[in-house]
This record gives structure tokens, sequence and C-alpha cells, in this order.
């Protein structure tokens, strides 16, 4: 299985909506140089949205990303999702 397999097994079958999203944006807002920041209302914090540009992630955008997602994905059961963690977990230590 590649990464990006992982990424698609993650948008189609896991059960945490946040590792969806993060999966997700990994697969389609690659190289994202333009983004909106807006600072939420309630909280003062500074949000960053990217728009898709279609490419699929690469290097230290997809790592951290990764990272983001296996936080997520550690209550997702079964033989697929030990196999999508495991081939996740290895591309996060390149």
């Amino acid at each position: 299985m590649t990464v990006y397999e992982a990424l698609e097994a993650v948008v189609k079958e896991s059960n945490s909506p946040y590792a969806k999203n993060y999966a997700q944006a990994a697969l389609t807002k690659g190289g994202a140089s333009d983004c909106l920041i807006v600072q939420d209302d309630k909280s003062g914090t500074m949000l960053t949205s990217h728009r898709p540009t279609g490419r699929p992630m690469a290097g230290e955008e997809l790592r951290v990303q990764i990272l983001y997602m296996l936080v997520h994905l550690r209550y997702w059961r079964g033989e697929r999702a030990k196999g999508v963690r495991k081939v996740l977990k290895e591309a996060a230590k390149e």
C-alpha cells in the first residue's frame, strides 16, 4: 500500500471526521501558496484556509499532515486500520 492509497482509505473508511479532513487536504491541497487567514472571534486564534490545488501534498508538508491524522486515527479499529496506520507512521518517519 502506498501513502496515497492509505490517505484514500482514511477518507473513505475512517470513523474520524478530523482525520478524513486532514487526509482530503493532503490529497488535494498540496503546494497551496495562497490562503485565507482569519481571526476567530471567540478565541482570537488565527486560522488559515488553503484553497484546493488538485495536487497532493509532498515532503515536509505531507509529513506534518500525516502527524495530525495519526492523532485522530487512534480509535479506528480493524486490520485495515492497522495497515493504514503502519504505512502512515513509516511515511512520517522519512
